[in-house]
Parts: C-alpha cells; structure tokens; sequence
C-alpha cells in the first residue's frame, strides 16, 4: 500500500521516514501486573498516604507543596535504593518494574492527601467545587460499568447487585 503525503512520497520514501522496523513485542502480563508489582504500589501507596497526611497536617498553607514535594522525592528515592539493595541480597533480585510500581504507589498515595487537603483549604473556590462535582460524576460512572461490565472481573451476589441496579436507576442511568 502506497501512503501519498504532500502528493509526492513513495512506499520506500515513507519506510525511510520510520526509524527503525516494528518489533512484535509479547507483554508477559504476569510480570508487568503480577501480585508482586500490585504489592509494591499498594505498600507504598499507603506509606504514601500515612506519611503525606501527617505532613499536610503539620504544614502551613505556604509550605505544603513544598513539603509534599520533598516527601515524594524521599519516598521515590527510597524506592530506587531498595530495588538496588536487593541487588546484593541473596535470594532477591532488582527489578526496574518493582521500582516502577513503587514510583507509582507513590504518586498516587501522595495524590490522596493532597487532594483532599487541596479541596479542605480551597473549598470556598470554583475549581474546589467543579473537583468535587467531577469526583462524583465519575464514581458515578464508574460504579455503572461496574454494574454493566461485560466481562466481569468481579462476582456481584445478588443482594448486592440489586442494590447497585437500584442506585444506578436513582442516579439516572
């Protein structure tokens, strides 16, 4: 098949213009989303969250980015360094993936906090207020797939399935 650009580029013209061949890549999901890398971001993710709180909570309006900032540097570099650690312990071994998670977890349990202290300190602002309203719009959202999701990664009882059916009429879908 000829890809015509600006009207004059020919097949060999246009392989030139892509650096490199397309490699057919396997993605081992066991090793990218296995239970190690789910347990490297959620212990992080709460650490993070634990940690970010107690900062938020001691920290004036003024330093509280800066605080967050500096934790999430700490806590991403603590990370890194045990990944390296385990390099050197028998029986364990560094992955880039486990740092990955970790640099994730950590993100995301920052965000928490942060988030929430944001909305606090901030609620009297507009864009507090459309945070909050898009918050619950998406839960919502989210909720109905759950309730509609065709391949279910989860098993609803039926009690329970009811319940959503009805919250999810009430909301509107």
């Amino acid at each position: 098949m000829t890809i015509i650009l600006s009207g004059v580029c020919s097949a060999q013209t246009l392989d030139k213009l892509i650096v490199g061949r397309v490699m057919q890549v396997e993605l081992d999901y066991s090793l990218v989303f296995g239970i190690d890398k789910q347990m490297h971001f959620f212990s992080y993710s709460l650490i993070s969250v634990v940690l970010g709180t107690l900062v938020l909570m001691v920290s004036d309006r003024k330093s509280m980015i800066q605080n967050i900032s500096l934790l999430w540097m700490g806590l991403v570099a603590v990370g890194v360094i045990e990944e390296y650690r385990q390099y050197f312990l028998p029986n364990r071994s560094a992955e880039l993936l486990d740092a990955v998670a970790n640099l994730i977890g950590v993100t995301s349990g920052l965000a928490i906090p942060t988030l929430i202290f944001s909305i606090i300190v901030y609620r009297h602002q507009l864009i507090t207020k459309l945070l909050v309203m898009y918050g619950v719009l998406l839960g919502s959202f989210l909720v109905g797939l759950l309730y509609l999701d065709e391949r279910s990664f989860l098993t609803l009882k039926e009690p329970i399935k009811e319940k959503l059916r009805t919250l999810v009429a009430m909301i509107g879908g």
